[in-house]
């Protein structure tokens, strides 16, 4: 509605000041100067409100929407595997920011998930099943009338930022993809010389 009311004040602006003529309000200056008074504060009443909206946010409010999701390792736990196995959380470094990888897969095929840049991520320890708790925070018209008068603002439901809380048990790695596949291919090397070495045995 803003964009409306900030048109028709700018097109009876000029058809008060440039287009007025012969105009019957033309011939009585206290009605012509009343009407390009009016027409001017609807104009700059409609713009200064645009401006504020746009940044300083009149109008809006902000909305807090809470999730828990539950995680597993990054590693898939198996049948036999020792309860000493570390949970595994891994992160893309970009820059000085961290951008997680999480896993939400029960199974044995992974489901992987991450955090955005822009996403303020923590790191806490719990004795419960590993979790990730998201907090996002949102701006949202304050009620029916702002979103009737800033209707196409585009400014409603904007993400203000995101939190990230990783709740994981005390035995855990945390490690960059980097420091993930240099470990995956010591293993390997590891894997490789214990065969290696088991077949010089068998051959003796």
């Amino acid at each position: 509605m803003i964009l409306f009311t900030l048109i028709i004040g700018a097109v009876l602006f000029v058809i008060f000041v440039l287009m007025s003529g012969d105009k019957w309000f033309s011939k009585h200056k206290w009605i012509n100067g009343f009407l390009v008074a009016l027409s001017l504060i609807v104009l700059i009443g409609s713009e200064c409100l645009i401006v504020l909206n746009d940044y300083q946010h009149f109008g809006m409010k902000d909305v807090v929407q809470s999730q828990k999701v539950k995680i597993y390792s990054t590693v898939p736990q198996t049948a036999g595997q020792p309860s000493a196995v570390p949970f595994l959380l891994l992160h893309q470094d970009v820059g000085k920011d961290k951008l997680y990888i999480y896993n939400i897969s029960e199974t044995n095929k992974t489901k992987m998930k991450h955090t955005a840049i822009t996403d303020q991520s923590q790191i806490r320890t719990t004795d419960q099943s590993p979790y990730l708790s998201v907090r996002k925070t949102k701006r949202v018209y304050a009620n029916a009338f702002y979103r009737n008068l800033f209707a196409l603002s585009g400014n409603n439901d904007v993400l203000v930022s995101t939190q990230n809380v990783f709740y994981l048990p005390k035995n855990r790695l945390v490690l960059s993809t980097a420091q993930a596949k240099k470990m995956q291919q010591q293993m390997k090397q590891k894997q490789q010389a214990m065969k290696k070495a088991a077949g010089r045995t068998l051959r003796q």
